[in-house]
């Protein structure tokens, strides 16, 4: 079958197609015919060879799917062959950027066909991490402050659009001049550029020096260092990503500042462990489907062009998703 694979990781080494053995289910997979594929950091991460979990190589990236399925391991019982799905891609060197891909049966969610094959594919992995965030690692209310770092991108402006919805008051950063425009669309009360001006300085001047109740990171460095003096006294910071780099400082010396807590967010552990998978998936799908939830995709793909896809997702210039068209299933 064709795949778009990465030989050996660096920067700015393409993505090259490549025919591969069809994948075949273990006894706990889902095996989907993949009609769409979107663009994470992730997969960045991994064609620049800094992920940090390990990864060996040949390597297909692709972590969010739509499609259909087109085989299961002996003890899936939840799907069948043909169902239209969105699904997390199995950890097994075998992504989304390929005709065919496998997903653990935990991480493949039934679609109705209200939902297009392009808006599934943006569904599992960003969606799913927003809607966990502020419903399960974090409990947001009516009038709270959410400071959302790097709040252009998909993640951010699904998060922006639940926090709103729930009553709580969103501000963000930026590191790409510009990028902010569609949060404050969505209703973000201010976005500051971070590479000019001092953001502590700003949300601690709108919050009257009060400070926010949680912030959101996925930029890590000293952005995430930084965060500790813009929370309230016992307000909670969440990190999601180093996308700039990890963090070099004393986190428990920052913690300390002003008695805030900290914690990491694993959206596999959420999927698997929170007694609320099926709320969350059924609450995006509905709220996509009518449209009170938006996702904008920025730019659909074909196949072969995998690696001016993510060229452009790690120019830092996209604001929404990125979406790889593999084949025209409906």
């Amino acid at each position: 079958m064709r795949a778009m694979c990465v030989d050996a990781p660096g920067p700015g080494v393409p993505i090259k197609a490549c025919e591969v053995a069809e994948p075949v289910p273990a006894d706990e997979e889902v095996n989907i015919r993949v009609a769409c594929s979107s663009a994470n950091w992730s997969d960045v991460q991994k064609r620049q060879g800094v992920y940090p979990a390990p990864v060996s190589y040949p390597l297909i990236p692709g972590l969010e799917v739509s499609g259909i399925v087109e085989s299961v391991g002996t003890n899936v019982r939840e799907f069948s062959i043909g169902q239209r799905v969105a699904a997390i891609a199995a950890p097994r060197n075998c992504g989304g950027f390929a005709e065919k891909c496998l997903a653990r049966h935990d991480y493949v969610f039934a679609i109705p066909s209200s939902l297009s094959m392009e808006q599934a594919a943006t569904f599992p992995v960003v969606c799913l991490t927003a809607w966990h965030l502020l419903n399960t690692a974090y409990r947001l209310k009516p009038g709270e402050t959410v400071l959302i770092h790097a709040i252009g991108g998909g993640v951010g402006l699904v998060l922006t659009q639940i926090a709103r919805a729930v009553g709580a008051i969103v501000i963000g950063t930026v590191g790409t001049a510009g990028k902010g425009e569609r949060a404050k669309a969505f209703g973000a009360r201010a976005v500051f550029d971070r590479n000019s001006g001092d953001f502590v300085e700003e949300v601690r001047s709108i919050t009257n020096g009060v400070g926010v109740d949680l912030v959101i990171d996925s930029v890590g460095g000293d952005v995430l260092n930084k965060s500790f003096d813009v929370v309230k006294p016992f307000g909670r910071i969440i990190n999601i990503g180093e996308a700039s780099g990890y963090p070099q400082f004393d986190i428990r010396e920052a913690v300390y500042r002003r008695s805030s807590s900290f914690s990491g967010f694993e959206l596999l552990h959420a999927i698997s462990a929170s007694s609320r998978r099926g709320e969350a998936v059924k609450t995006l799908v509905d709220d996509l489907t009518a449209n009170r939830l938006h996702l904008p995709i920025e730019r659909v793909f074909e196949l072969a062009q995998v690696t001016e896809m993510l060229d452009l997702l790690e120019s830092r210039q996209v604001s929404g998703k990125l979406v790889v068209r593999v084949a025209p299933i409906h």
